[in-house]
Protein backbone atom coordinates (compact mmCIF):
# COMPACT_ATOMS: atom_id res chain seq x y z
CA UNK A 1 0.00 0.00 0.00
CA UNK A 2 0.93 3.40 -0.98
CA UNK A 3 2.29 5.78 1.77
CA UNK A 4 -0.35 7.76 3.19
CA UNK A 5 -1.03 9.67 6.60
CA UNK A 6 -4.26 11.07 7.43
CA UNK A 7 -4.06 13.17 11.26
CA UNK A 8 -7.43 14.97 11.41
CA UNK A 9 -7.36 14.74 16.01
CA UNK A 10 -7.37 18.90 15.70
CA UNK A 11 -10.68 18.93 13.87
CA UNK A 12 -13.83 18.83 15.38
CA UNK A 13 -16.53 16.84 15.19
CA UNK A 14 -18.49 18.98 13.53
CA UNK A 15 -15.79 19.80 11.12
CA UNK A 16 -14.25 16.74 10.04
CA UNK A 17 -15.91 15.07 7.23
CA UNK A 18 -17.67 11.22 7.47
CA UNK A 19 -16.73 8.65 5.33
CA UNK A 20 -17.70 5.50 3.79
CA UNK A 21 -14.77 3.32 3.84
CA UNK A 22 -15.22 0.30 1.49
CA UNK A 23 -12.32 -2.51 2.31
CA UNK A 24 -11.77 -6.11 1.26
CA UNK A 25 -14.32 -6.69 3.70
CA UNK A 26 -18.00 -7.81 3.34
CA UNK A 27 -19.57 -4.67 5.28
CA UNK A 28 -18.58 -0.83 4.53
CA UNK A 29 -18.15 0.90 7.57
CA UNK A 30 -18.29 4.75 8.26
CA UNK A 31 -16.86 7.75 10.34
CA UNK A 32 -14.47 10.29 10.79
CA UNK A 33 -10.72 9.09 9.65
CA UNK A 34 -8.85 9.86 12.94
CA UNK A 35 -5.33 8.36 10.64
CA UNK A 36 -4.23 6.18 8.04
CA UNK A 37 -1.25 5.06 8.77
CA UNK A 38 2.07 4.27 6.00
CA UNK A 39 1.52 0.92 6.36
CA UNK A 40 -2.44 1.16 5.08
CA UNK A 41 -3.79 0.81 8.54
CA UNK A 42 -6.64 2.90 9.15
CA UNK A 43 -8.29 4.38 12.26
CA UNK A 44 -11.48 5.48 12.57
CA UNK A 45 -13.45 7.39 15.57
CA UNK A 46 -16.91 7.78 15.66
CA UNK A 47 -17.22 5.36 16.22
CA UNK A 48 -14.14 3.61 16.59
CA UNK A 49 -13.16 0.93 13.89
CA UNK A 50 -9.93 -0.53 12.69
CA UNK A 51 -8.78 -1.34 9.31
CA UNK A 52 -6.03 -3.53 8.66
CA UNK A 53 -2.87 -2.71 6.68
CA UNK A 54 -3.65 -3.57 3.10
CA UNK A 55 -7.40 -3.80 3.07
CA UNK A 56 -8.29 -0.11 1.98
CA UNK A 57 -10.24 0.25 -1.66
CA UNK A 58 -12.21 3.65 -1.06
CA UNK A 59 -13.34 6.63 1.20
CA UNK A 60 -16.24 8.26 -0.05
CA UNK A 61 -17.44 11.24 1.48
CA UNK A 62 -21.40 10.91 3.38
CA UNK A 63 -22.38 14.46 2.92
CA UNK A 64 -21.62 14.90 -1.19
CA UNK A 65 -21.93 12.84 -4.11
CA UNK A 66 -19.37 12.18 -6.63
CA UNK A 67 -19.74 15.56 -8.67
CA UNK A 68 -19.53 16.21 -12.62
CA UNK A 69 -16.55 16.36 -13.71
CA UNK A 70 -14.95 19.89 -13.78
CA UNK A 71 -15.75 21.87 -16.91
CA UNK A 72 -14.16 25.60 -15.52
CA UNK A 73 -10.95 26.56 -16.62
CA UNK A 74 -8.82 23.68 -16.52
CA UNK A 75 -5.89 21.29 -17.54
CA UNK A 76 -6.86 17.83 -18.89
CA UNK A 77 -3.36 15.28 -18.88
CA UNK A 78 -3.31 12.48 -21.32
CA UNK A 79 -4.02 10.22 -18.16
CA UNK A 80 -7.37 11.28 -18.07
CA UNK A 81 -6.67 14.06 -14.71
CA UNK A 82 -8.57 17.05 -14.75
CA UNK A 83 -7.48 19.92 -12.42
CA UNK A 84 -9.49 23.24 -12.06
CA UNK A 85 -7.00 26.38 -12.25
CA UNK A 86 -5.21 28.64 -14.78
CA UNK A 87 -2.36 29.15 -16.60
CA UNK A 88 -0.03 31.36 -15.81
CA UNK A 89 2.67 31.31 -19.14
CA UNK A 90 5.36 28.72 -19.37
CA UNK A 91 8.36 28.49 -21.83
CA UNK A 92 8.64 25.80 -24.60
CA UNK A 93 8.56 22.80 -22.07
CA UNK A 94 6.49 23.48 -18.92
CA UNK A 95 3.68 25.68 -18.32
CA UNK A 96 3.04 27.60 -15.27
CA UNK A 97 -0.55 26.61 -13.48
CA UNK A 98 -1.82 27.40 -10.69
CA UNK A 99 -4.81 25.42 -9.44
CA UNK A 100 -7.70 26.45 -8.48
CA UNK A 101 -7.65 26.03 -4.37
CA UNK A 102 -3.97 26.78 -3.83
CA UNK A 103 -2.36 29.86 -3.23
CA UNK A 104 0.83 28.70 -3.02
CA UNK A 105 3.44 29.33 -6.28
CA UNK A 106 1.94 27.82 -9.67
CA UNK A 107 3.20 24.09 -10.61
CA UNK A 108 5.49 23.55 -13.61
CA UNK A 109 3.54 21.04 -15.94
CA UNK A 110 5.42 19.19 -18.66
CA UNK A 111 3.51 20.15 -22.13
CA UNK A 112 4.30 16.42 -22.69
CA UNK A 113 1.79 15.46 -20.09
CA UNK A 114 -1.24 17.78 -21.39
CA UNK A 115 -3.62 16.74 -23.73
CA UNK A 116 -6.39 19.72 -22.99
CA UNK A 117 -6.17 22.96 -21.93
CA UNK A 118 -9.39 25.11 -21.37
CA UNK A 119 -9.02 28.77 -21.15
CA UNK A 120 -12.84 28.98 -20.45
CA UNK A 121 -15.63 27.12 -19.55
CA UNK A 122 -16.12 23.81 -21.32
CA UNK A 123 -19.32 23.93 -23.08
CA UNK A 124 -21.81 21.75 -22.08
CA UNK A 125 -22.28 19.26 -25.48
CA UNK A 126 -18.67 19.25 -25.30
CA UNK A 127 -17.05 15.48 -24.93
CA UNK A 128 -15.09 14.69 -21.71
CA UNK A 129 -12.13 12.82 -23.88
CA UNK A 130 -9.99 15.39 -25.74
CA UNK A 131 -9.71 12.88 -28.23
CA UNK A 132 -13.05 13.77 -29.51
CA UNK A 133 -13.13 17.31 -29.99
CA UNK A 134 -15.32 17.92 -32.35
CA UNK A 135 -13.21 21.09 -33.57
CA UNK A 136 -9.77 19.31 -32.76
CA UNK A 137 -10.81 16.34 -35.39
CA UNK A 138 -8.52 16.20 -38.58
CA UNK A 139 -6.69 13.74 -41.02
CA UNK A 140 -3.48 14.72 -39.94
CA UNK A 141 -2.42 15.18 -36.37
CA UNK A 142 -1.85 18.65 -34.65
CA UNK A 143 -2.12 20.59 -32.05
CA UNK A 144 -5.02 22.86 -32.17
CA UNK A 145 -6.08 26.34 -30.99
CA UNK A 146 -9.49 26.86 -30.88
CA UNK A 147 -9.95 31.12 -30.20
CA UNK A 148 -12.71 33.23 -29.25
CA UNK A 149 -13.55 34.77 -32.34
CA UNK A 150 -14.57 31.23 -33.42
CA UNK A 151 -11.52 30.87 -35.43
CA UNK A 152 -9.22 27.33 -35.27
CA UNK A 153 -5.25 27.25 -36.14
CA UNK A 154 -3.94 24.07 -36.18
CA UNK A 155 -0.07 23.36 -36.07
CA UNK A 156 2.76 22.50 -33.53
CA UNK A 157 2.32 24.27 -30.03
CA UNK A 158 6.02 25.71 -29.86
CA UNK A 159 5.18 27.31 -26.39
CA UNK A 160 3.89 29.68 -23.91
CA UNK A 161 4.84 32.86 -22.78
CA UNK A 162 4.60 35.07 -19.83
CA UNK A 163 5.35 39.12 -21.66
CA UNK A 164 2.48 38.79 -23.02
CA UNK A 165 1.23 36.16 -21.47
CA UNK A 166 0.52 33.57 -24.66
CA UNK A 167 0.92 30.76 -26.67
CA UNK A 168 2.89 30.04 -29.37
CA UNK A 169 1.95 27.91 -32.59
CA UNK A 170 3.91 26.84 -35.76
CA UNK A 171 1.50 26.42 -38.47
CA UNK A 172 2.16 26.55 -42.36
CA UNK A 173 2.54 30.31 -42.17
CA UNK A 174 6.20 31.02 -42.75
CA UNK A 175 6.26 32.88 -38.85
CA UNK A 176 5.18 31.59 -35.67
CA UNK A 177 2.17 33.23 -34.24
CA UNK A 178 1.73 34.10 -30.67
CA UNK A 179 -2.16 34.57 -29.38
CA UNK A 180 -3.03 35.88 -26.22
CA UNK A 181 -3.81 33.44 -23.52
CA UNK A 182 -7.50 35.48 -22.68
CA UNK A 183 -8.10 35.28 -26.71
CA UNK A 184 -7.89 31.47 -26.42
CA UNK A 185 -11.12 29.26 -25.69
CA UNK A 186 -9.18 25.89 -25.15
CA UNK A 187 -6.14 24.05 -27.28
CA UNK A 188 -5.87 20.55 -27.66
CA UNK A 189 -2.51 18.37 -27.93
CA UNK A 190 -1.93 15.60 -30.11
CA UNK A 191 -2.45 12.74 -28.33
CA UNK A 192 0.36 10.89 -29.98
CA UNK A 193 2.97 12.69 -28.38
CA UNK A 194 1.75 12.45 -24.60
CA UNK A 195 4.21 10.96 -22.44
CA UNK A 196 2.52 9.70 -18.78
CA UNK A 197 3.28 6.82 -17.19
CA UNK A 198 0.96 5.08 -15.74
CA UNK A 199 1.96 3.23 -12.68
CA UNK A 200 2.83 -0.51 -12.00
CA UNK A 201 2.10 -0.45 -8.44
CA UNK A 202 -1.08 1.07 -6.46
CA UNK A 203 -1.49 4.20 -6.51
CA UNK A 204 -4.80 6.91 -5.57
CA UNK A 205 -7.40 8.57 -7.15
CA UNK A 206 -8.88 11.83 -5.60
CA UNK A 207 -11.58 13.76 -6.21
CA UNK A 208 -12.71 17.46 -5.51
CA UNK A 209 -15.62 19.06 -4.43
CA UNK A 210 -14.82 21.30 -7.41
CA UNK A 211 -14.84 18.15 -9.82
CA UNK A 212 -11.04 17.73 -10.22
CA UNK A 213 -9.90 14.27 -10.68
CA UNK A 214 -6.58 13.78 -9.95
CA UNK A 215 -3.87 10.74 -9.52
CA UNK A 216 -1.46 10.43 -6.55
CA UNK A 217 1.72 8.72 -6.37
CA UNK A 218 1.69 9.71 -2.55
CA UNK A 219 0.00 11.58 -0.42
CA UNK A 220 0.47 12.45 3.49
CA UNK A 221 -1.62 14.93 5.88
CA UNK A 222 -1.38 17.32 8.65
CA UNK A 223 -4.32 18.47 10.71
CA UNK A 224 -6.65 19.56 8.34
CA UNK A 225 -5.08 19.13 4.79
CA UNK A 226 -4.27 16.42 2.50
CA UNK A 227 -0.80 16.66 0.85
CA UNK A 228 0.83 14.19 -1.89
CA UNK A 229 2.66 13.98 -5.15
CA UNK A 230 0.82 14.02 -8.11
CA UNK A 231 1.52 11.18 -11.08
CA UNK A 232 2.68 13.99 -13.43
CA UNK A 233 5.43 15.24 -10.59
CA UNK A 234 3.74 18.76 -8.59
CA UNK A 235 3.42 18.63 -4.97
CA UNK A 236 -0.41 18.79 -4.19
CA UNK A 237 -1.95 20.34 -1.05
CA UNK A 238 -5.73 20.74 -0.20
CA UNK A 239 -8.20 21.37 2.43
CA UNK A 240 -9.97 17.89 3.62
CA UNK A 241 -13.29 19.66 3.51
CA UNK A 242 -12.56 19.76 -0.18
CA UNK A 243 -11.95 15.49 -0.56
CA UNK A 244 -15.08 13.95 -1.73
CA UNK A 245 -13.49 10.48 -2.68
CA UNK A 246 -9.78 8.90 -2.07
CA UNK A 247 -9.96 5.48 -4.02
CA UNK A 248 -7.10 3.00 -4.50
CA UNK A 249 -5.90 1.76 -7.90
CA UNK A 250 -3.98 -1.29 -8.78
CA UNK A 251 -5.06 -2.67 -5.16
CA UNK A 252 -7.14 -5.16 -3.59
CA UNK A 253 -10.02 -3.61 -6.40
CA UNK A 254 -9.41 -5.23 -10.15
CA UNK A 255 -11.74 -2.78 -11.98
CA UNK A 256 -13.65 -4.42 -15.13
CA UNK A 257 -13.36 -1.77 -17.35
CA UNK A 258 -9.45 -2.58 -16.95
CA UNK A 259 -10.02 -5.65 -18.11
CA UNK A 260 -10.36 -7.70 -21.53
CA UNK A 261 -13.77 -9.60 -21.45
CA UNK A 262 -13.15 -13.25 -21.99
CA UNK A 263 -16.39 -12.97 -24.81
CA UNK A 264 -18.28 -10.07 -25.49
CA UNK A 265 -21.25 -10.22 -27.21
CA UNK A 266 -23.26 -7.30 -28.47
CA UNK A 267 -27.12 -8.09 -30.22
CA UNK A 268 -28.57 -5.51 -32.55
CA UNK A 269 -31.92 -4.57 -32.04
CA UNK A 270 -33.57 -4.61 -35.29
CA UNK A 271 -30.79 -3.10 -37.40
CA UNK A 272 -29.54 -0.58 -34.52
CA UNK A 273 -26.08 -1.92 -32.22
CA UNK A 274 -25.13 0.04 -29.07
CA UNK A 275 -21.04 -1.45 -28.66
CA UNK A 276 -20.30 -1.27 -24.59
CA UNK A 277 -17.83 1.10 -23.47
CA UNK A 278 -15.34 1.34 -20.77
CA UNK A 279 -15.44 4.14 -18.32
CA UNK A 280 -17.97 5.93 -20.13
CA UNK A 281 -21.61 5.47 -20.81
CA UNK A 282 -22.67 4.15 -24.46
CA UNK A 283 -23.30 7.34 -25.66
CA UNK A 284 -19.82 8.53 -24.57
CA UNK A 285 -20.76 10.70 -21.67
CA UNK A 286 -19.52 10.21 -18.28
CA UNK A 287 -20.81 6.86 -15.96
CA UNK A 288 -23.39 9.00 -13.97
CA UNK A 289 -26.08 7.29 -11.26
CA UNK A 290 -28.22 9.71 -9.67
CA UNK A 291 -26.07 12.77 -8.33
CA UNK A 292 -22.90 10.57 -8.96
CA UNK A 293 -20.65 10.87 -11.60
CA UNK A 294 -17.82 7.92 -11.54
CA UNK A 295 -14.37 7.50 -13.15
CA UNK A 296 -14.65 3.88 -13.29
CA UNK A 297 -17.54 1.48 -14.77
CA UNK A 298 -19.08 0.04 -17.96
CA UNK A 299 -21.61 1.45 -20.66
CA UNK A 300 -23.96 -1.31 -21.66
CA UNK A 301 -27.48 -1.22 -24.02
CA UNK A 302 -29.37 -4.40 -24.62
CA UNK A 303 -28.72 -6.71 -25.31
CA UNK A 304 -25.15 -7.11 -24.37
CA UNK A 305 -23.42 -10.50 -22.21
CA UNK A 306 -19.76 -9.80 -21.22
CA UNK A 307 -17.98 -12.61 -19.66
CA UNK A 308 -14.81 -12.42 -17.39
CA UNK A 309 -12.04 -14.76 -16.61
CA UNK A 310 -11.70 -14.49 -12.55
CA UNK A 311 -9.46 -17.47 -12.19
CA UNK A 312 -10.45 -18.76 -8.94
CA UNK A 313 -9.09 -15.46 -7.14
CA UNK A 314 -11.55 -12.79 -6.01
CA UNK A 315 -13.40 -12.66 -3.45
CA UNK A 316 -16.39 -10.91 -4.44
CA UNK A 317 -18.06 -8.90 -7.44
CA UNK A 318 -19.67 -5.11 -6.88
CA UNK A 319 -21.05 -2.70 -8.59
CA UNK A 320 -23.84 0.23 -8.47
CA UNK A 321 -25.96 -0.57 -11.25
CA UNK A 322 -29.04 1.31 -12.96
CA UNK A 323 -30.55 3.04 -16.13
CA UNK A 324 -28.38 6.47 -17.22
CA UNK A 325 -30.36 9.44 -15.65
CA UNK A 326 -29.82 11.28 -18.90
CA UNK A 327 -30.27 8.47 -21.87
CA UNK A 328 -32.05 5.48 -19.94
CA UNK A 329 -35.13 7.50 -18.85
CA UNK A 330 -37.42 5.53 -20.60
CA UNK A 331 -35.54 2.34 -20.20
CA UNK A 332 -36.36 -1.54 -18.82
CA UNK A 333 -34.39 -3.89 -19.22
CA UNK A 334 -34.12 -7.00 -17.47
CA UNK A 335 -30.56 -7.97 -15.73
CA UNK A 336 -29.00 -11.44 -14.98
CA UNK A 337 -25.50 -12.17 -13.70
CA UNK A 338 -24.22 -15.27 -13.55
CA UNK A 339 -21.15 -17.06 -11.62
CA UNK A 340 -19.73 -19.91 -13.76
CA UNK A 341 -22.77 -20.79 -15.76
CA UNK A 342 -25.16 -20.27 -12.85
CA UNK A 343 -27.29 -17.24 -12.83
CA UNK A 344 -27.60 -15.29 -9.35
CA UNK A 345 -31.39 -14.58 -7.23
CA UNK A 346 -31.03 -10.91 -8.20
CA UNK A 347 -35.03 -9.78 -8.78
CA UNK A 348 -34.42 -6.73 -8.09
CA UNK A 349 -32.27 -6.32 -11.44
CA UNK A 350 -35.34 -8.15 -13.23
CA UNK A 351 -38.04 -5.15 -14.56
CA UNK A 352 -34.96 -2.44 -13.27
CA UNK A 353 -36.60 1.18 -14.87
CA UNK A 354 -35.01 4.98 -14.00
CA UNK A 355 -37.24 4.69 -11.04
CA UNK A 356 -35.71 1.45 -9.42
CA UNK A 357 -32.08 2.73 -10.52
CA UNK A 358 -29.59 2.18 -8.93
CA UNK A 359 -29.31 -0.73 -7.38
CA UNK A 360 -26.40 -1.91 -5.20
CA UNK A 361 -24.94 -5.32 -6.33
CA UNK A 362 -22.10 -7.42 -3.89
CA UNK A 363 -21.83 -11.09 -4.93
CA UNK A 364 -20.43 -13.67 -3.13
CA UNK A 365 -17.74 -15.37 -5.70
CA UNK A 366 -15.44 -17.83 -3.48
CA UNK A 367 -13.34 -19.74 -6.47
CA UNK A 368 -15.74 -18.91 -9.37
CA UNK A 369 -13.92 -18.93 -12.43
CA UNK A 370 -16.19 -17.01 -14.57
CA UNK A 371 -18.34 -13.79 -13.91
CA UNK A 372 -20.85 -13.07 -17.15
CA UNK A 373 -23.11 -9.91 -17.02
CA UNK A 374 -26.57 -10.15 -18.91
CA UNK A 375 -28.15 -6.71 -20.39
CA UNK A 376 -31.61 -8.00 -21.81
CA UNK A 377 -34.48 -6.33 -23.41
CA UNK A 378 -37.51 -5.30 -21.35
CA UNK A 379 -40.77 -4.86 -22.19
CA UNK A 380 -40.56 -2.10 -24.59
CA UNK A 381 -37.44 -3.43 -26.59
CA UNK A 382 -34.47 -1.60 -26.44
CA UNK A 383 -35.72 2.03 -26.15
CA UNK A 384 -33.76 3.99 -23.98
CA UNK A 385 -31.99 0.83 -22.52
CA UNK A 386 -28.68 2.68 -21.68
CA UNK A 387 -27.22 0.89 -18.23
CA UNK A 388 -24.36 1.91 -16.35
CA UNK A 389 -22.48 -0.16 -14.44
CA UNK A 390 -20.29 2.18 -11.56
CA UNK A 391 -17.35 1.02 -9.98
CA UNK A 392 -17.95 -2.54 -11.19
CA UNK A 393 -14.96 -4.04 -9.16
CA UNK A 394 -13.23 -7.55 -8.44
CA UNK A 395 -12.13 -7.66 -4.61
CA UNK A 396 -9.51 -9.93 -4.04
Amino acid sequence: MLPLTLVLASMTVGESPRFTVHTTELKPTTGQILRLDADGTLTLKDPAALVPAGNLVSLRRLDRPLPAFARNPMIILANGDRIRGVVLGGDTKVIKFQPAWSKDAPWEVSLSTLAAIWGRPQPADMPTDPSAYPWADSPKRRDVLWLRNGDIARGTIEGFTVDPLGVRIKTADPLPTTHRLDNVTALAFDPSLARVRKPKTAYYRLTLTDGSRIGLATAISEGTSLSGTTLFGPKLQVPLTEVVSLDVHQGKAIYLSDLKPKKAEVQPYQSMSWPWAADRSIRGNPITLGADTFEKGLGTHSRTTLTYDLAGKYRRFESLVGLDPLTGRRGAVDLRILIDGKEQPLPDLLGLTLGKSPQAITIDLKAAKELTLIVDYGPTGDVQDDVNWADARLIE
